[in-house]
Order: structure tokens, then C-alpha cells, then sequence
């Protein structure tokens, strides 16, 4: 039930983000979209996410904390007499298997101002099976492999850190909705990017 409420809250959230405008009528007509959604589409039981209140609003100011940095940022941007952007596609690899997951990283992505997140890949460290276990995106050789987001960035600057900003984002979404699978598969280190088998990660490839 919590879990459902929160999906609601969330959903709301981002209608209101979404169309800019707060006023009751639009709050409302959030509430009640978001409602029949997770009606039509309840959290499915295999996930096992557990919903964690004070992590649940750790991820809430660190979320409106970025809101704040990444709208000032847009801003002096624009300011300036000469808009220089450094736009770009960086690819962030999740460590993450939970689409539930995925799903808040990737939205959380698009409501900041300057990103957005314009695909997600099944996986992209090499070959995968074609029979996803359930509550999983891939599977390679019997494991279930993480996502990879593909973020637009206005100005891209270090690639890594846009990267760590993500996995950043990723530990503050699991730790107020994840399963125990994935609190254990966020304690594992940073995925290498490239993967092994494109070192390069050129060519046309994201950052």
C-alpha cells in the first residue's frame, strides 16, 4: 500500500514538473492520472521493493537540491552574451537490474533541468540471452545485466562525473525503493565504461 502511495506522490510530481504549473486543478488532475495508472499498472509483488521512509525523503532534498544547482546553472548559461554549450550523449551504466529502478533514475534525469535521459538499453557488455528473468530488463550467460541510460547533457563537461552523478542518483532511488538485490548489486563498483569489447567507445558511440 505504501509503495502504491508513493508511486502516486511521484507520478503527481512529475505531472506538475512536467506542465510547470501548480494550481490545483492541474495538482488534481495529477492525482488522479497517477491514481488510475497504478491501478491499470500496480508494482508487481516479484520486485520485492521496500519503500523506506527517511530514505524516501534523503532522496527528496537531495533530488530538490539538484533541482536548485541545475536550474541556476541553465540559468547563467543562458545569461551569458555568448551561449556556449558543450552538448552531448553520455551513457550511464546502472548497476542496478530493477526497471522499478531504472524507471525513478530515468525520470529523475528528465525533470532536472540541462539532462535528459533519451534512451535505455537493455544492457551494453556484450552478448545477451533473449529470455529476461522476471522483474529484470537482460540476462547475459544466466545473470541479469543492469541498464544502461543514454543522458542528453546541455554541457557535458567531464563525462565520469556525469556518470558518477548518475550512480549518485541511482544509491539515493535505491535506498528509499529498492529490493535487497538491488541495495547489494549498488555496494559493486562503478561499471567500466567503455565495456571491455568496445574499448574505443568512439566512432559515433556516447561518451
Amino acid at each position: 500500500m505504501m509503495t502504491r502511495l508513493l508511486m502516486i506522490l511521484w507520478l503527481s510530481a512529475v505531472w506538475v514538473l512536467l506542465w510547470g504549473d501548480l494550481s490545483p486543478g492541474n495538482a488534481l488532475a495529477g492525482v488522479l492520472l497517477a491514481s488510475i495508472l497504478v491501478l491499470l499498472f500496480p508494482p508487481g509483488t516479484e520486485r520485492h521493493a521496500g519503500v523506506h521512509p527517511v530514505a524516501v525523503i534523503r532522496f527528496g532534498l537531495w533530488f530538490a537540491k539538484a533541482l536548485v544547482i541545475s536550474n541556476l546553472s541553465v540559468a547563467r548559461e543562458v545569461m551569458r552574451p555568448k551561449i556556449k554549450l558543450e552538448q552531448g550523449i553520455v551513457a550511464v551504466p546502472l548497476r542496478a537490474c530493477s526497471p522499478l529502478v531504472a524507471a525513478f533514475v530515468a525520470n529523475a534525469i528528465t525533470l532536472t533541468p540541462g539532462t535528459l535521459t533519451v534512451d535505455v538499453r537493455p544492457q551494453a557488455f556484450g552478448k545477451i540471452g533473449t529470455e529476461p528473468p522476471a522483474g529484470h530488463l537482460q540476462v547475459r550467460n544466466g545473470v541479469a545485466v543492469p541498464p544502461v541510460l543514454y543522458v542528453h547533457c546541455l554541457k557535458v563537461g567531464d563525462p565520469e562525473q556525469v556518470r558518477a552523478d548518475g550512480l549518485a542518483l541511482e544509491k539515493y532511488v535505491v535506498n528509499a525503493f529498492g529490493s535487497p538485490e538491488d541495495r547489494q548489486a549498488i555496494l559493486q563498483p562503478p561499471p567500466i565504461w567503455p565495456p571491455l569489447e568496445n574499448p574505443s567507445g568512439r566512432e559515433g558511440s556516447p561518451a
